[in-house]
């Protein structure tokens, strides 16, 4: 027996409206975890095309749940919610990850960011490669977000600098007029000259990057 045309497309059509009804589960699991999540954001992999999980974001753009392996959302409460998601764990990223790569597959609508939810966001991330679902776009914003706390940090940087000062060391004579030979005598008799330089007075920083920041503690 073959599958008629109308068949198929009966099939599509009742997939699409499962996709939809289980995008509302999604979205109202998510904000029933998180009140003020407006938006669930996404990044698709420009060479393999799947999706990742990125954040939980505010309408403002302000993270409210970084997604990782370890990360875990807080309990669902609501018994209709707990239901509908039977034995998998809403609150597991690797399973929401699974059900909105179902839902891509099933022409789930992902869509841009909005300019307004880039408000808060790093002003160094490439925001036109982020997608999102719609989780409450009228989401209030978490009290005190626009207020400014006093972070504790630990921070490596490293600089490339340049120290020019006077000295005034023991050589030997037959070396005093040979240019290479006392840059070398120099370069490996460091404690004749390294008193004398100055780490504050007469250097020139060539290059500064900051290389980690540790993040200890915020009042």
């Amino acid at each position: 027996m073959h599958t008629t045309l109308q068949e198929c497309q009966d099939a599509l059509e009742a997939a699409q409206g499962q996709a939809q009804g289980l995008t509302r589960t999604l979205t109202a699991t998510l904000a029933h975890m998180h009140p003020h999540a407006a938006y669930l954001v996404l990044r698709r992999d420009t060479r393999s095309g799947e999706l990742h999980l990125d954040s939980l974001r505010t309408a403002g753009g302000g993270t409210q749940c970084a997604f990782d392996d370890l990360a875990q959302l807080p309990e669902v409460t609501d018994p209709e919610l707990r239901t509908a998601w039977g034995r998998t764990d809403p609150r597991d990223p690797q399973a929401l990850l699974q059900v909105l790569r179902d839902l891509d597959r099933l022409g789930a609508p992902f869509v841009r960011l909005p300019d307004a939810a880039q408000e808060q966001a790093d002003p160094y991330e490439d925001t036109a490669a982020l997608l999102c679902i719609v989780v409450n776009a009228e989401a209030s914003e978490p009290e005190g977000h626009d207020r400014e706390v006093t972070a504790h940090l630990a921070l490596t940087v490293t600089e490339q600098v340049t120290y020019e000062f006077t000295t005034e060391v023991q050589v030997p004579a037959y070396i005093a007029n040979n240019p290479s030979a006392l840059h070398g005598y120099l370069a490996d008799n460091e404690d004749l000259w390294l008193d004398d330089l100055d780490p504050v007075s007469g250097v020139t920083i060539n290059e500064r990057s900051l290389d980690d920041v540790e993040f200890t503690l915020a009042a």
